[in-house]
């Protein structure tokens, strides 16, 4: 089937340093909630099979799918309680609050956090939870507005046009320097050669170029937003009246949690990781190389060379830049881009996260362009950064990026980000802009294919508030009459189906949240390539990445995304594997073609392959192999050490030979079926999909966590997340770590089966 492109961006090294300001002090600080030990739902767990039972068939609330819930129109208390009767009985107990234009009361006026404090008492009259979004509307960072009327200088920054001033030969050139320039260089015509012109103390550069003449370039900075649909714009209008925040100033983002999640602690801390579950962001990004007033001391401090001398190159728009740079100027770039993706992560998504568990909560997003690498790695950086410290990965799935005849990957990014970093859930923002919308067999389907992708916290687009919403008639006794819900073409959560939908994906979610993920393979992605690459290589790139993750999940053979950082400062050498986060081992590590690989990863995986671990190249060896700087970086990489090198562009059965024993084995590699396995304490969990349209007979061999000294041979059950109930699997066949059991699976079906040792588990 076709793949979407898809997946993240990627890059080398922790930040040499963070910033001066002391507001930074929490920025680095590992997320891990204050108070913690007492939510479970937070933190990474170990259970038995029996005590995962005893929550299966009914879930608490803490982890159940949510609702996005716009807060748009008239909201009041009886809407309130409208909109959450109404997601309670379709089985939903959790929603995002989300601010939208045309509220009655002003977003982050007195009233409006009034309102926020009724919706949490009456949410938790119901034993239901709330997470929070942490802007109005999106994407955020605009606080309402808030940096437009009231902080300006705290606005988004670009690069902008450069000015460029020809200057003929022996002409002495002579300017005092405007408030948004940069720096000033001047380049001689016939050697090339350029030179910083550094003003004088009345802030004027002079310059008399040489015989044969020659340019003086003034690089300069410019306030610049990405679009935004601000709650309160006056009109609802996606434009750029509301400006977002420098997202790498940390200034910007103490102010903005200043407004936004000091507010919400003052209006309702006392429910915060109780009936408030955390904040949940959406889209941060970049549309053009951006610029904080810092940036040049920050490039000079992590890098160690001067900046200005390449900056004058540098086009506003990323898109242009392989029209215009030398290859020295490229590799500048690169460096570029690895800073303020530092600055970034250092600046926002750090801070923010550290905000949440110094509070108790946690801090769920998605970024933008997830489906699309190399747009991503230029709007965002690095996916894996932006997520080192951020509770709750994520992801979206809009227009159709993902469908039955489209089966893009692009959300492992989302779970493999969970597991490197030790966290227990990777969400995803599901169905906005579908069209058309998927009905209720479709949404089913997709659900199951991002769950098997290791999503294990669902959000459900899109529940409107203040829509009277008559009842409908009772689809059985077990589902009395409930409100209709609004939502134009949302029909899928209109089926009177969808309740018992609800519950399943419930069950499924919680099982999958518990104990340790399992895959061990490693799948590199190089996002630092995208920064180098020009647009043809970067095709090229995400073209066999993706192609590659194909072929490891059509032949079973499951996996994690890697990244620079992951393979340098994360994963721990454990002999023969390296272990992240959550205590998962990757036993084999697979490097796809690359133009770039750090050397300190390039070190840890030498070193990963003389322990004995399986270290596979594919394609041709990365070309740098950057140490500080991309700009020094040598090359090409010496790969002579490696377990395999396949010099053709995918998984060849050389390869598929040399990868671990898997766990999970059929007959023939089906490409229509899929599993996600976990490891609980005494048992494995195995949840199977069968994503193609006709019914399909199964015969696995799956590999059981067995005890050092098992009492009794393992027992095979089928857990049934439609109903909860437990049930045998008669014809299952132990034997030496593995057990073969039988499958009947319907067209676009799911089976879980959980191996136990000892007594069957609920029977």
């Amino acid at each position: 089937m076709k793949r979407l492109p898809a997946f993240p961006s990627f890059s080398p090294r922790p930040p040499h340093k963070i910033f001066p300001s002391a507001l930074l002090a929490v920025a680095v600080l590992p997320a891990v909630a204050f108070g913690a030990l007492d939510r479970p739902w937070q933190r990474l767990s170990n259970p038995s099979a029996a005590e995962l039972h005893a929550s299966f068939a009914a879930p608490p609330p803490d982890y159940s799918a949510q609702f996005t819930w716009g807060w748009g129109g008239p909201v009041d208390r009886a809407s309130i309680v409208r909109d959450l009767d109404g997601m309670k009985a379709l089985g939903v107990r959790a929603a995002i609050i989300e601010p939208k234009a045309g509220m009655t009361h002003p977003y982050l006026s007195p009233e409006y956090f009034d309102l926020v404090r009724v919706a949490v008492a009456e949410a938790k009259k119901r034993d239901m939870r709330l997470w929070i979004m942490d802007d109005g509307d999106y994407p955020s960072g605009l606080a309402g507005g808030k940096f437009t009327e009231e902080r300006p200088e705290l606005r988004m920054k670009a690069l902008a046009r450069p000015e460029r001033i020809a200057v003929a030969a022996g002409t002495a050139f002579s300017r005092p320097l405007a408030p948004d320039v940069i720096c000033a260089v001047a380049i001689d015509r016939t050697t090339s050669t350029v030179r910083v012109l550094a003003p004088d103390p009345a802030g004027r550069i002079a310059w008399t170029a040489p015989a044969g003449g020659g340019e003086v370039v003034l690089s300069r900075w410019e306030f610049r937003t990405g679009p935004t649909r601000s709650a309160n714009s006056p009109t609802g209008a996606k434009d750029t009246t509301h400006s977002l925040m420098d997202y790498l100033d940390p200034v910007a983002t103490q102010q903005f949690k200043v407004w936004t999640f000091e507010k919400y602690r003052e209006a309702i801390g006392d429910e915060f990781g109780k009936t408030v579950l955390g904040f949940r962001g959406d889209e941060p990004a970049f549309g053009f190389n951006p610029w904080t007033p810092n940036l040049l001391e920050e490039f000079q401090h992590r890098k160690g060379y001067d900046l200005r001398p390449y900056l004058a190159a540098f086009p506003s728009r990323p898109a242009a830049k392989e029209e215009t740079l030398t290859a020295p100027q490229r590799r500048a770039y690169a460096d570029y881009c690895d800073v303020w993706s530092d600055l970034f992560r250092d600046s926002y998504f750090n801070m923010e996260a550290a905000w949440c568990a110094d509070h108790g909560l946690e801090m769920q997003l998605h970024i933008e362009h997830e489906e699309v690498l190399p747009q991503l790695a230029l709007a965002d950086g690095d996916y894996f950064k932006c997520f080192r410290n951020i509770q709750v990965p994520g992801v979206d799935i809009i227009w159709h990026q993902v469908w039955m005849d489209n089966p893009a990957d692009f959300p492992k990014l989302a779970s493999s980000a969970a597991h490197l970093y030790g966290h227990p859930r990777a969400m995803c923002e599901a169905f906005a802009a579908y069209r058309p919308p998927p009905n209720l067999e479709q949404a089913r389907w997709l659900l199951d294919f991002l769950m098997v992708h290791g999503i294990n916290r669902i959000e459900y687009m899109y529940w409107p508030s203040s829509v009277v919403r008559p009842a409908v008639s009772s689809p059985s006794p077990a589902h009395p009459p409930r409100p209709r819900p609004a939502g134009g073409g949302n029909r899928y959560y209109r089926d009177p189906g969808f309740p018992a939908v609800a519950e399943y994906v419930n069950r499924v979610s919680y099982l999958l949240g518990e104990g340790r993920p399992a895959a061990d393979i490693g799948l590199f992605v190089p996002s630092s390539s995208f920064w180098l690459a020009d647009a043809t290589q970067a095709k090229e790139i995400n073209r066999s990445l993706l192609e590659i993750a194909h072929q490891l999940l059509a032949h079973q053979r499951d996996f994690d995304f890697v990244d620079e950082q992951a393979l340098s400062s994360v994963l721990t050498p454990q002999g023969a594997q390296l272990v992240n986060l959550s205590g998962q081992g990757y036993r084999a590590i697979v490097v796809p073609p690359a133009l770039a690989l750090s050397r300190a990863a390039l070190d840890r995986l030498h070193a990963f392959a003389a322990d004995g671990g399986t270290v596979i190249f594919i394609g041709a060896p990365p070309a740098l192999v950057p140490d500080r700087t991309f700009l020094d970086a040598a090359g090409p990489a010496d790969i002579s050490w490696a377990t395999f090198h396949e010099a053709a562009t995918g998984v060849t059965p050389a390869v598929l030979d040399r990868l671990p024993a898997p766990d999970f084995t059929l007959e023939h590699a089906n490409p229509l079926v899929s599993y996600n396995h976990r490891r609980l304490r005494d048992a494995d969990v195995y949840f199977i999909f069968n994503s193609g349209p006709e019914k399909t007979v199964l015969h696995p061999s799956l590999a059981v966590n067995a005890p050092s000294a098992p009492a009794a041979p393992p027992t095979a059950q089928r857990w049934n997340a439609e109903t909860g109930a437990i049930d045998p699997l008669p014809g299952a066949r132990p034997s030496a770590g593995r057990i073969e059991v039988p499958l009947k699976l319907e067209a676009g079906h799911t089976a879980i089966v959980v191996l136990t040792h000892g007594s069957p588990i609920g029977i």
